[in-house]
């Protein structure tokens, strides 16, 4: 493929994600005020989602207008669908299992054995972990690896897909929009004024080792998705990380003053450096893997 169709393609591709975010939050504001009619709900939460929304209705639509719209080509494949989603979630958690494991060794996280080894209060976490974990993981793996992934790999290099694909999805975990001030008048362009004040988190460079972080994972996920041609894998991969997450913000606490504290972030004491090289190791990994067995499928 040609320099001059791969820019164009990644053109599209940018344009498509930005329109989606400014019409989410045009469409924040109807919503807001549908919503309003039965339950009080910060506007800034109603942006969010809206926007959240409308980036899967975009990336489907470019899906759809680059490739046509079915769930096998979106790599979501109902044979051995359990199994699938099962390996993804026991490879999630492994992953979230051995970082945690390397931030104990460490010292830099310690845990909170009441919580820990309270059955009831443990199962009730790792249940709403796996929920929200599926939810989220669903939503965004089909936009992001299923629908953006796929969609501009037929119009780019499929490495460049990868990379760009993997960048957005580090970039919107960073918009984040502020609750209004208490006397603001919502209108409909009141999302829209919302988005510069959102990207306040790309000013501090203390953030950028998340994002790395962020950016590792999305690669790790994009090259499942790639050399399987599986998205049930990635949703289960993705949400095992989230459970564990979720698990761990309960059991383990930062630790601010051990002398490897610099190996995570101060904002999210769980991203940062060390898990960015465990990341980074998986991506090679799972590469080298599938070189070596290309007999093996996950389709």
């Amino acid at each position: 493929m040609s320099f001059r169709p791969a820019i164009h393609a990644l053109l599209v591709f940018f344009t498509v994600f930005i329109s989606a975010i400014l019409f989410g939050a045009l469409l924040a504001y109807p919503v807001y005020e549908i919503v309003s009619e039965f339950t009080q709900v910060p506007f800034r939460k109603t942006v969010s989602r809206t926007t959240l929304l409308s980036g899967l209705l975009f990336s489907l639509l470019y899906f759809y207008r680059i490739h046509g719209l079915s769930l096998q080509q979106l790599g979501i494949r109902f044979h051995k669908f359990h199994i699938r989603l099962l390996q993804g979630l026991a490879a999630g958690l492994a992953v979230i299992a051995v970082i945690e494991a390397s931030l104990l060794l460490l010292g830099i996280h310690n845990l909170d054995n009441e919580q820990l080894f309270s059955l009831g209060a443990l199962s009730g976490l790792v249940f709403r972990g796996l929920v929200l974990g599926l939810v989220v993981a669903s939503v965004e793996e089909i936009m992001f690896r299923g629908a953006l992934q796929g969609g501009l790999s037929r119009r780019a290099n499929k490495a460049v897909a990868l990379v760009a694909v993997s960048l957005v999805y580090s970039a919107v975990h960073y918009l984040k929009f502020r609750d209004l001030p208490a006397d603001t008048v919502v209108s409909w362009y009141t999302g829209v004024t919302m988005l510069p004040p959102a990207l306040f988190q790309f000013a501090d460079p203390v953030r950028y080792d998340t994002m790395l972080t962020l950016f590792f994972l999305g690669l790790l996920l994009g090259l499942v998705r790639l050399l399987t041609g599986n998205l049930v894998l990635c949703i289960g991969i993705h949400a095992g990380l989230i459970t564990g997450e979720k698990v761990i913000q309960q059991v383990a606490g930062f630790v601010p003053h051990n002398p490897h504290a610099h190996l995570v972030n101060r904002y999210d004491p769980f991203m940062g450096d060390l898990a960015s090289a465990w990341l980074l190791l998986c991506c090679v990994g799972f590469y080298f893997y599938c070189r070596r067995r290309p007999d093996r499928s996950y389709r």
